[in-house]
Protein backbone atom coordinates (compact mmCIF):
# COMPACT_ATOMS: atom_id res chain seq x y z
CA UNK A 1 0.00 0.00 0.00
CA UNK A 2 1.30 3.32 -0.98
CA UNK A 3 0.79 6.52 1.55
CA UNK A 4 -2.36 7.98 0.63
CA UNK A 5 -1.79 12.23 0.14
CA UNK A 6 -0.55 14.01 -3.05
CA UNK A 7 3.46 14.08 -2.41
CA UNK A 8 3.92 16.31 -5.21
CA UNK A 9 3.78 19.37 -3.18
CA UNK A 10 4.89 20.57 0.19
CA UNK A 11 2.51 20.23 3.36
CA UNK A 12 2.26 23.45 5.44
CA UNK A 13 -1.31 24.04 6.85
CA UNK A 14 -2.79 22.72 9.44
CA UNK A 15 -5.11 20.94 7.64
CA UNK A 16 -2.47 19.90 5.05
CA UNK A 17 -0.10 18.44 7.90
CA UNK A 18 -3.03 16.52 9.48
CA UNK A 19 -4.07 14.90 6.58
CA UNK A 20 -0.34 13.36 6.31
CA UNK A 21 -0.66 12.27 10.07
CA UNK A 22 -4.08 11.05 8.74
CA UNK A 23 -2.14 9.65 6.24
CA UNK A 24 0.23 7.84 8.38
CA UNK A 25 -2.74 6.25 10.49
CA UNK A 26 -3.85 4.34 7.53
CA UNK A 27 -0.55 3.53 5.76
CA UNK A 28 1.67 0.17 6.00
CA UNK A 29 4.81 0.02 8.00
CA UNK A 30 6.60 -0.44 4.94
CA UNK A 31 5.48 3.13 3.76
CA UNK A 32 7.90 5.16 6.04
CA UNK A 33 10.12 6.61 3.69
CA UNK A 34 13.64 9.13 2.85
CA UNK A 35 10.53 12.13 2.96
CA UNK A 36 8.29 10.74 6.61
CA UNK A 37 9.45 8.74 9.60
CA UNK A 38 6.85 8.19 12.35
CA UNK A 39 7.67 7.73 16.04
CA UNK A 40 4.89 5.73 18.75
CA UNK A 41 4.86 8.35 21.63
CA UNK A 42 6.95 9.38 24.24
CA UNK A 43 5.99 9.60 28.25
CA UNK A 44 7.70 12.85 28.14
CA UNK A 45 8.42 14.75 25.27
CA UNK A 46 11.35 16.89 26.88
CA UNK A 47 13.24 13.83 28.40
CA UNK A 48 16.57 14.12 26.70
CA UNK A 49 15.77 10.25 24.83
CA UNK A 50 13.08 11.93 23.45
CA UNK A 51 15.05 14.85 22.09
CA UNK A 52 17.71 12.56 20.77
CA UNK A 53 15.06 10.69 18.75
CA UNK A 54 13.62 13.70 16.99
CA UNK A 55 16.69 15.47 16.72
CA UNK A 56 18.44 12.17 15.05
CA UNK A 57 15.49 11.82 12.83
CA UNK A 58 15.67 15.77 11.68
CA UNK A 59 19.61 15.64 11.10
CA UNK A 60 18.67 12.52 8.61
CA UNK A 61 16.25 14.81 6.76
CA UNK A 62 18.73 17.31 6.42
CA UNK A 63 22.00 15.51 5.22
CA UNK A 64 19.61 13.58 2.17
CA UNK A 65 20.81 13.47 -1.34
CA UNK A 66 18.94 16.69 -3.02
CA UNK A 67 17.78 14.66 -5.96
CA UNK A 68 15.77 11.86 -3.60
CA UNK A 69 14.84 14.95 -1.46
CA UNK A 70 12.97 16.56 -4.22
CA UNK A 71 11.11 13.27 -5.12
CA UNK A 72 8.91 13.96 -2.82
CA UNK A 73 7.13 17.27 -0.94
CA UNK A 74 9.14 19.54 -3.10
CA UNK A 75 12.19 18.45 -0.55
CA UNK A 76 10.68 18.99 2.70
CA UNK A 77 10.97 15.96 5.45
CA UNK A 78 8.62 15.20 8.19
CA UNK A 79 8.63 13.61 11.57
CA UNK A 80 5.21 12.32 12.76
CA UNK A 81 5.23 11.66 16.90
CA UNK A 82 2.26 10.08 18.51
CA UNK A 83 1.41 8.07 15.24
CA UNK A 84 2.14 5.33 12.91
CA UNK A 85 -0.04 2.75 10.90
CA UNK A 86 -2.56 1.21 12.54
CA UNK A 87 -2.18 3.18 15.81
CA UNK A 88 -3.40 6.82 17.01
CA UNK A 89 -1.05 6.76 20.28
CA UNK A 90 -1.32 11.07 20.41
CA UNK A 91 1.11 12.73 22.01
CA UNK A 92 1.20 15.21 25.00
CA UNK A 93 3.33 18.32 23.63
CA UNK A 94 4.36 21.10 25.91
CA UNK A 95 4.96 24.41 25.50
CA UNK A 96 6.55 24.69 21.95
CA UNK A 97 9.04 26.70 23.06
CA UNK A 98 10.50 24.06 25.26
CA UNK A 99 10.11 21.41 22.93
CA UNK A 100 12.05 23.63 20.11
CA UNK A 101 14.45 23.86 22.86
CA UNK A 102 14.61 20.13 23.80
CA UNK A 103 15.19 18.56 19.98
CA UNK A 104 16.97 22.07 19.30
CA UNK A 105 20.32 20.31 21.88
CA UNK A 106 20.78 17.44 19.64
CA UNK A 107 19.63 18.91 15.87
CA UNK A 108 20.62 22.54 16.16
CA UNK A 109 18.41 25.72 16.11
CA UNK A 110 19.85 27.97 13.60
CA UNK A 111 21.20 25.01 10.81
CA UNK A 112 19.36 22.68 9.38
CA UNK A 113 15.90 25.25 9.53
CA UNK A 114 13.15 23.25 11.09
CA UNK A 115 9.96 23.49 12.64
CA UNK A 116 7.65 22.21 14.84
CA UNK A 117 3.87 22.43 14.82
CA UNK A 118 0.89 20.70 16.92
CA UNK A 119 -2.17 19.24 15.01
CA UNK A 120 -5.21 17.26 16.10
CA UNK A 121 -6.40 13.91 14.81
CA UNK A 122 -9.49 12.60 16.11
CA UNK A 123 -8.76 13.90 19.47
CA UNK A 124 -5.59 13.18 19.72
CA UNK A 125 -2.71 15.99 19.53
CA UNK A 126 0.21 14.91 17.20
CA UNK A 127 3.40 16.48 17.29
CA UNK A 128 4.86 17.41 13.05
CA UNK A 129 8.11 18.30 12.79
CA UNK A 130 8.94 19.88 9.57
CA UNK A 131 12.31 19.31 8.14
CA UNK A 132 13.32 22.15 4.87
CA UNK A 133 14.51 20.64 2.05
CA UNK A 134 18.43 20.46 1.27
CA UNK A 135 20.18 22.76 -1.16
CA UNK A 136 23.90 23.01 -3.00
CA UNK A 137 25.79 24.52 -0.87
CA UNK A 138 24.37 23.25 2.55
CA UNK A 139 26.41 21.95 5.28
CA UNK A 140 26.51 18.58 6.63
CA UNK A 141 24.45 18.78 9.31
CA UNK A 142 26.24 17.40 12.52
CA UNK A 143 24.71 16.16 16.13
CA UNK A 144 25.37 19.31 18.17
CA UNK A 145 25.46 17.22 21.41
CA UNK A 146 26.53 13.84 22.47
CA UNK A 147 24.20 11.40 23.88
CA UNK A 148 24.65 8.42 25.96
CA UNK A 149 21.63 5.82 25.96
CA UNK A 150 20.78 3.65 28.87
CA UNK A 151 22.74 0.91 26.83
CA UNK A 152 25.18 0.66 24.88
CA UNK A 153 27.78 3.26 23.94
CA UNK A 154 27.57 6.92 23.57
CA UNK A 155 26.45 8.90 20.67
CA UNK A 156 29.23 11.63 20.18
CA UNK A 157 29.16 15.19 19.07
CA UNK A 158 29.56 15.54 15.32
CA UNK A 159 28.38 12.60 14.71
CA UNK A 160 26.38 12.42 10.84
CA UNK A 161 23.32 10.93 10.49
CA UNK A 162 21.38 10.40 7.09
CA UNK A 163 17.89 9.22 6.36
CA UNK A 164 17.83 6.50 4.32
CA UNK A 165 14.53 4.63 2.73
CA UNK A 166 12.51 3.40 5.66
CA UNK A 167 15.04 4.40 8.52
CA UNK A 168 17.86 7.04 9.39
CA UNK A 169 21.52 5.59 9.96
CA UNK A 170 24.80 6.72 10.80
CA UNK A 171 26.25 7.93 7.36
CA UNK A 172 28.23 6.18 5.40
CA UNK A 173 31.81 6.77 3.75
CA UNK A 174 29.30 7.18 0.43
CA UNK A 175 27.36 9.29 2.46
CA UNK A 176 29.70 11.86 3.25
CA UNK A 177 31.07 11.90 -0.17
CA UNK A 178 27.41 13.15 -1.36
CA UNK A 179 27.38 15.55 0.98
CA UNK A 180 31.07 17.03 0.52
CA UNK A 181 29.75 17.04 -3.44
CA UNK A 182 26.76 18.96 -2.43
CA UNK A 183 28.74 21.84 -0.19
CA UNK A 184 30.98 22.02 -3.44
CA UNK A 185 27.95 22.15 -5.80
CA UNK A 186 27.09 25.36 -3.94
CA UNK A 187 30.36 26.37 -4.16
CA UNK A 188 30.14 25.96 -8.01
CA UNK A 189 27.05 27.27 -7.90
CA UNK A 190 27.61 30.75 -5.92
CA UNK A 191 30.63 30.71 -8.04
CA UNK A 192 28.94 30.78 -11.66
CA UNK A 193 26.07 33.36 -9.94
CA UNK A 194 29.04 35.44 -9.48
CA UNK A 195 30.78 35.42 -12.97
CA UNK A 196 26.81 36.18 -14.27
CA UNK A 197 26.82 39.33 -11.67
CA UNK A 198 30.31 40.60 -13.18
CA UNK A 199 28.93 39.36 -16.63
CA UNK A 200 25.73 41.40 -16.55
CA UNK A 201 27.57 44.71 -14.72
CA UNK A 202 30.01 44.09 -17.90
CA UNK A 203 27.02 44.51 -20.40
CA UNK A 204 25.73 47.28 -18.35
CA UNK A 205 29.00 49.10 -18.25
CA UNK A 206 28.91 48.66 -22.00
CA UNK A 207 25.63 49.64 -22.79
CA UNK A 208 26.18 52.89 -20.83
CA UNK A 209 29.28 53.74 -22.47
CA UNK A 210 27.92 53.13 -25.83
CA UNK A 211 24.58 55.09 -25.39
CA UNK A 212 27.10 57.95 -24.09
CA UNK A 213 29.03 57.95 -27.28
CA UNK A 214 26.26 58.23 -29.19
CA UNK A 215 24.74 61.22 -27.69
CA UNK A 216 27.67 62.55 -27.90
CA UNK A 217 28.06 61.76 -31.80
CA UNK A 218 24.46 62.85 -32.25
CA UNK A 219 25.08 66.53 -30.96
CA UNK A 220 28.07 66.65 -33.12
CA UNK A 221 26.06 65.83 -36.09
CA UNK A 222 23.81 68.04 -35.33
CA UNK A 223 25.55 70.74 -34.75
CA UNK A 224 27.27 70.12 -38.20
CA UNK A 225 23.71 70.43 -39.68
CA UNK A 226 23.20 73.38 -38.11
CA UNK A 227 26.48 75.11 -39.44
CA UNK A 228 25.26 73.92 -43.12
CA UNK A 229 22.64 76.48 -42.86
CA UNK A 230 25.14 79.41 -42.99
CA UNK A 231 25.52 81.50 -46.37
CA UNK A 232 29.35 80.44 -46.60
CA UNK A 233 28.84 77.03 -46.03
CA UNK A 234 30.93 74.88 -49.19
CA UNK A 235 33.33 71.86 -49.99
CA UNK A 236 36.10 74.08 -48.05
CA UNK A 237 34.17 74.52 -44.67
CA UNK A 238 33.35 70.46 -44.29
CA UNK A 239 36.97 70.08 -45.17
CA UNK A 240 37.81 72.38 -42.44
CA UNK A 241 35.43 71.13 -40.33
CA UNK A 242 37.14 67.38 -40.37
CA UNK A 243 39.97 68.26 -38.63
CA UNK A 244 38.24 69.96 -35.64
CA UNK A 245 37.98 68.43 -32.44
CA UNK A 246 34.60 68.06 -32.30
CA UNK A 247 35.05 65.90 -35.84
CA UNK A 248 37.60 63.78 -34.45
CA UNK A 249 35.27 62.87 -30.87
CA UNK A 250 32.52 61.78 -33.03
CA UNK A 251 34.45 59.90 -35.55
CA UNK A 252 35.65 58.23 -32.07
CA UNK A 253 32.32 57.80 -30.68
CA UNK A 254 30.99 56.15 -33.21
CA UNK A 255 33.88 53.71 -32.99
CA UNK A 256 33.35 52.73 -29.61
CA UNK A 257 29.68 52.35 -30.23
CA UNK A 258 29.93 49.70 -32.82
CA UNK A 259 32.85 48.10 -30.77
CA UNK A 260 30.41 47.85 -27.89
CA UNK A 261 28.10 46.42 -29.99
CA UNK A 262 30.40 44.02 -31.32
CA UNK A 263 31.13 42.95 -27.59
CA UNK A 264 27.54 43.02 -26.46
CA UNK A 265 26.72 40.39 -29.35
CA UNK A 266 29.85 37.99 -28.16
CA UNK A 267 28.62 38.19 -24.39
CA UNK A 268 24.73 38.24 -24.57
CA UNK A 269 21.84 35.78 -25.88
CA UNK A 270 19.21 37.60 -25.21
CA UNK A 271 17.15 37.52 -27.84
CA UNK A 272 15.15 41.08 -27.22
CA UNK A 273 18.92 43.11 -26.95
CA UNK A 274 20.55 41.27 -29.77
CA UNK A 275 17.47 42.23 -31.91
CA UNK A 276 17.73 46.17 -30.71
CA UNK A 277 21.74 45.87 -31.55
CA UNK A 278 20.60 44.93 -35.44
CA UNK A 279 18.34 47.79 -35.17
CA UNK A 280 20.71 50.24 -34.17
CA UNK A 281 23.41 48.77 -36.85
CA UNK A 282 20.61 49.24 -39.43
CA UNK A 283 19.94 53.38 -38.45
CA UNK A 284 23.75 53.79 -38.41
CA UNK A 285 24.16 52.13 -41.70
CA UNK A 286 21.20 53.92 -43.07
CA UNK A 287 21.86 57.19 -41.84
CA UNK A 288 23.30 60.06 -44.02
CA UNK A 289 23.23 63.71 -43.92
CA UNK A 290 22.73 63.77 -48.07
CA UNK A 291 21.88 66.79 -49.18
CA UNK A 292 22.77 69.32 -46.26
CA UNK A 293 26.53 68.89 -46.64
CA UNK A 294 26.30 70.02 -50.32
CA UNK A 295 27.42 73.35 -50.97
CA UNK A 296 25.45 76.03 -50.55
CA UNK A 297 23.25 76.81 -47.28
CA UNK A 298 21.44 73.95 -46.75
CA UNK A 299 17.52 73.42 -47.64
CA UNK A 300 15.18 73.74 -44.39
CA UNK A 301 14.18 70.21 -45.97
CA UNK A 302 17.57 68.56 -46.41
CA UNK A 303 18.42 69.48 -42.72
CA UNK A 304 14.79 68.04 -41.15
CA UNK A 305 15.59 64.70 -43.27
CA UNK A 306 19.59 64.61 -41.97
CA UNK A 307 17.79 65.27 -38.11
CA UNK A 308 15.78 62.98 -38.89
CA UNK A 309 18.42 59.93 -39.32
CA UNK A 310 20.39 61.45 -36.45
CA UNK A 311 17.17 60.91 -34.01
CA UNK A 312 17.02 57.48 -35.47
CA UNK A 313 20.01 56.29 -34.58
CA UNK A 314 19.96 57.86 -30.72
CA UNK A 315 16.64 56.38 -30.55
CA UNK A 316 18.00 52.88 -31.24
CA UNK A 317 20.37 53.29 -28.47
CA UNK A 318 18.15 54.69 -26.20
CA UNK A 319 15.97 51.40 -27.02
CA UNK A 320 19.23 49.30 -25.94
CA UNK A 321 19.61 51.05 -22.68
CA UNK A 322 16.33 51.16 -21.66
CA UNK A 323 16.07 46.82 -22.66
CA UNK A 324 19.07 46.48 -20.89
CA UNK A 325 18.08 47.86 -17.54
CA UNK A 326 15.29 44.88 -17.51
CA UNK A 327 17.43 42.07 -18.63
CA UNK A 328 20.17 43.60 -16.60
CA UNK A 329 18.32 44.48 -13.67
CA UNK A 330 19.71 43.75 -10.19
Amino acid sequence: MVLNIDSSRALRTHDQLAHLADAVLSADSSDESRSIEWKSQYANLLAPEAGFAIGRAVLGMANRPIAAAQSHFEGVGYVLVGVEPGHLHGQIVPDSATVANSIGRYAGNSWPLWDTRTVGLRGQQILVVTVEPPRPGDRIALLQKSFQPARGPEVTEGTIFVRQSGFTDRAKRHDIEQLQERLLAGAATQAEATRGLDRDRQLRSLVAEMVHAIHHWASVMETLVIMTARETWGQQSLMDWTTTAPASTSGDAMQLAKLNMSKIRLETKDSQLLELVTRAEQAIEAMSLGDALRSGPSAPEAREIAYGHIRNVKEAFDNIASAARTVFAD
